[in-house]
Parts: C-alpha cells; structure tokens; sequence
C-alpha cells in the first residue's frame, strides 16, 4: 500500500519515493495498483511535501522528479483532454481545474528547488546537463497554467509574466535556451527558445472571441510552427512582434517602439506563410497532411484564418463598427433557447391582448423589484392593468440585469458581475432588451473577458431585433417528440425562433431551432403568427451548443 505520510525528506534512515528513480518508479507502480486513476492526486500530494522539506535535495531526487513527471503524464494528459472535450457540470469543471493546476504548480514548484544550485558544488556538472529540461519542463507547466486561464478567458498577472520571462533570460544568458530536448518520451524535440515563442504567441490571442479547443489547438499549432521564428535583439521593419524580458510584460505589436535594453522581436513571416499555404489545400477541398498526422479531428479553417489575421506579419486592417461609451443604462437577459422563445413569444401574446396598442414601458426601478420579490410591491400596484401585463412578460423566464458599457451598430459591450456566470460561453444565444423596453432581441455572444475576479465584461452581437415565435413540425404534420422537454415543446411542435437576416449584403430567412433537428435539405411545417409554410433547411449561419441559425427556403403556404 502506497503512503505519504510516513515521509521524512530530513530523514536518511528510511527509503523514500524520492530518493532516486527506481524508488520512485516502485512507488508509482504501487499506488497506481491502489489508486488507479486517482494516482494523479498523489502524485500532487507527494510533490507537495517534497516541497515544504527544507533541505537541500540531491541531483538523484531532481533525476526521480523528472521520471515521476514522465510517469503520471498520460493520466494528467487525459485528464486535460476529458476537460476540453466534454461539457462538465460547474461543481465538477471547478474540481478538475483545481486538480490539473495544482499538479502542474507542485511540479513547476520542485523543479525551481533546483534552480539555486552550487555552482562550485560537487553535483552542479550533473544538475547543469538537466537544467535544459528542467527548465522546459517548467516552461510547459507555466504555459499550461496560462492556457487554463485564457480557457476561461481570464488574463495573466504580473507574478506570471515575470516568471516566464525570468526563466527564459536565464536559459538565454546560459546559453541552454537553443539546446535540443524532449519533454517526454515519443514528443517531437524542442528547444526552450521555441516553447518560450509557442507562448508568447498563445498570448497574443487572447481578445476573448476563441473556444476553449481553439485556444488549445492555436498553441498546438504555436508549438509546431515555432521553429518557423527566431527571436532577436534587433529591431527593424520586418520585426512583427516586441517582448521584454527584464520586465513583467507581455509581448505587443513592434510598432513605434524604442530599441531598449531587454528586448527581444520576432517576425512571423514564414509561420503565416504556413498556414496560408494549408488554406490552400483546404481551398482545394481537402485536409493538409501534416494537419491530418497531427489533429486527428482536424483544424476548421475559420481558425487558421483567423491565426493569419492575428499573427500577421503587420497588423491587420479591418473595419469595426464605431462603438460609443454607454452610461447608466442596464440590458435585461434571457438565455437558453426555451427560456428565449419564452420571453418572444409571451411578448407576442401581451401586443396580441392588448390589440397592438402600445403600452407604458416599466421603469429600472421596477424591473428591480421584479428580481428581487418577483413581482411588484404594493407600492405600484397602482400602476395600469397593461403595465402589469408587461411585468408578466419579464417574469416569465429568469431574468438577469448586467449593464451596457457600449454600443455600436452590430452589437453592445456589456458587463456583469463574475459571481454565478459560470454558464456563459462563447455562442450562448440571449434574449436582450434595454431595461424599460417591451421587444426582445436576439443576440449571440462573441467575446468575453475576465479582467478581473469580480467582474467579467462581454461582447454581444445583435442576430435579430424583430424575432417571431414559431414552432414546426415533421413534412408530414407529426408532432414533436413526446419525451422532448416541456420548454422545447409549443403548440405540439418544436420550439422556433424565426428571424430575417443580412449576409453579404442580402437579406435572407432564417429559423433558429434546436441542434438535434438540423438536417442540410430536411423539410418542415413552419408555423408562426396563425401561418404555415413548407421550408426546407439550408446551411448553418451560427450555431451554438444546443441551437443553431439556418437559412430556409420557403416552398410553399400550407
């Protein structure tokens, strides 16, 4: 039975995990026969002891370390690719995450024991032969750690940067930061210079517009095509990208800058004339073979393009819609495509009761109390009959209220408190309306921002300001799915939001509808506001986790 707690790092009389590599691979060998999966929480817990040990450990527990590392890799990899490819509940996702960078600090935490070493000592020529590795080790914890923030989209701190940035000044001031090595058995071989660059362009990349798998496949790519760039201390006009490695900063554009002491550029010439050659191949309609080796499912397109246009050479030029500070206003919020087609579609049935007539929009100090009690105090019940219709409307799903920061003609910026957020994600589709309005829109998240523990600050984009209610039903008239949820289900068809929409400049129809219902050419009964029609489903215009926008073509009325 494997146990930690008869450890004694002072202690030379008993034999401990960590004394050399074969203790720690007989150690490893026995609590994984009783652990199984849960060894990567011990594997934790006995680097965490090794680093509260004061005394000075030996070039054989550094070389124990190093086979620990490679021993419990496969479970810490699969435990990172379950993360990344299945949608946990927030309880779960918040353990994970907490497992996976607690192993990764323990580890970067032991090997920077080693890091003060004698140089005059009798163990230094041995512990200089390691420091390549050890430092790429570390290297590839630290930028583990910062994938998992920019997963969340949350940014670096000082403390990260000057650590990242130290570690690769001293690799290049011992001349160790070119030297060949591999991180773990059968992983192609690299240099601390080209993990170092796989970073900092990780880095760049974080505007909050990309998915927790784009993210991890743009660093994949990073650390492919890193060998593609060198790092210089000469900055010219063909320098792409500037970092500081005296500072605590993160890399920038090299544009107007001053040549300064601790700089180091870069261009990224040949990486984008990389990719740009593989969107060839992909314009050809097929997959590029060294992306085909490396991604068994694949790099989309999109994200190469969007890697061209954020690595390129110069900045890239585009247009962007002005956007103009907003003050004092709040955006109401609805989400998930039941509660969405909810709140249209009880909008809907107010103006159909009241016969289109326009009724007295509610005050922010109403919508407040609808939060908070649920419906309003006696000291506004007062109010009109038709006002309380539309306090019915606004309490007919859960509501949240965040405040718009800015707005522009696509979309608005908007911020909210980080506590009980967990749910949004990039794609989340809402149901928005200014505080004190009556419509809903439709919008789409596409950036988020975590600037801050207590806040986060998201980008909206407007998909539709006059959505419609509808439902559909099979070609042939059959109803929906009995065991569907009682929120996917209206008039005994599937749940439909339909929507105009621009693309390219020409206005076309589409239909919002649950992602299991999507077929390309699947034929529907559409109904909305008392018609039908016969469509068909064209291509996907946006799709999120569980709803997706297509175009329709209208066959016939029925």
């Amino acid at each position: 039975m494997a146990k930690l707690d008869f450890f004694s790092f002072g202690d030379k009389r008993k034999s401990h995990p960590l004394d050399d590599v074969k203790s720690v691979t007989e150690w490893y060998a026995a609590t994984q026969r009783e652990f199984a999966a849960g060894s990567h929480d011990q594997i934790t817990k006995l680097l965490s002891q090794f680093n509260q040990d004061i005394d000075s450990p030996s070039v054989a527990t550094l070389e124990a370390i190093i086979e620990l590392d490679r021993l419990g890799h496969i479970v810490h990899q699969q435990l990172c690719a379950q993360y990344l490819s299945s949608k946990l509940l927030p309880a779960i996702e918040l353990q994970q995450r907490a497992q996976i960078l607690s192993y990764g600090r323990q580890l970067v935490a032991a090997f920077q024991r080693f890091m003060s070493f004698d140089p005059e000592g009798e163990e230094a020529p041995q512990i200089r032969l390691l420091l390549p590795l050890v430092i790429g080790k570390m290297l590839f914890y630290l930028t583990e750690n910062a994938l998992w923030h920019y997963y969340r989209h949350a940014s670096l701190d000082e403390v990260m940067w000057s650590n990242v940035n130290q570690l690769f000044r001293y690799a290049e001031e011992q001349a160790i930061d070119a030297v060949p090595l591999q991180l773990f058995p059968g992983e192609t071989t690299t240099t601390i210079h080209d993990l170092y660059l796989a970073f900092l362009m990780t880095s760049l990349l974080n505007s909050g517009n990309l998915t927790s798998r784009q993210i991890h496949l743009a660093y994949q790519l990073a650390l492919m095509l890193s060998n593609r760039m060198t790092l210089s201390r000469d900055l010219s006009g063909e320098s792409s990208f500037i970092v500081n490695i005296q500072h605590a900063s993160q890399p920038s554009r090299a544009h107007n800058v001053p040549q300064l002491q601790g700089i180091r550029v870069w261009s990224t010439t040949e990486l984008v004339d990389q990719l740009n050659a593989w969107l060839a191949v992909y314009d050809g309609g097929t997959t590029p073979q060294a992306l085909r080796e490396r991604f068994s499912r694949g790099v989309d397109p999109g994200l190469l393009r969007f890697l061209v246009r954020e690595w390129a050479v110069k900045p890239f030029r585009f247009e962007r819609a002005e956007r103009v500070p907003v003050a004092s206003k709040q955006l109401e919020v609805g989400r998930l495509l039941s509660g969405v087609h909810r709140l249209v579609r009880e909008y809907e049935e107010f103006l159909a009761q009241g016969d289109r007539q326009e009724s007295p929009s509610v005050s922010v100090e109403e919508v407040a109390e609808i939060r908070i009690y649920g419906f309003l105090t006696g000291r506004r019940r007062e109010k009109n009959v038709a006002q309380d219709e539309v306090v019915k409307i606004a309490t007919g799903t859960e509501l949240q209220l965040w405040d718009i920061e800015n707005q522009s003609d696509s979309g608005l910026g908007v911020s909210l408190p980080a506590a009980g957020a967990e749910w949004l994600s990039l794609g989340a589709l809402l149901a928005t309306r200014e505080a004190g309005q009556q419509a809903w829109s439709l919008s789409i998240v596409r950036r988020i921002k975590r600037d801050d523990k207590e806040r986060m600050y998201l980008g909206l984009q407007l998909l539709s300001s006059r959505p419609v209610a509808a439902y559909t039903k099979a070609e042939n008239g059959r109803n929906a799915d009995p065991t569907l949820p009682v929120g996917m289900v209206w008039n005994q068809g599937e749940i439909a939001l339909f929507a105009s929409a621009m693309k390219g400049g020409v206005k076309c129809n589409t239909l919002l509808i649950p992602l299991f219902s999507y077929a390309h050419g699947k034929k529907l009964q559409m109904f909305a506001k008392n018609k039908g029609f016969l469509v068909a489903l064209g291509r996907v215009l946006e799709k999120g986790a569980d709803w997706c926008q297509v175009e329709i073509e209208l066959i016939r009325q029925l």
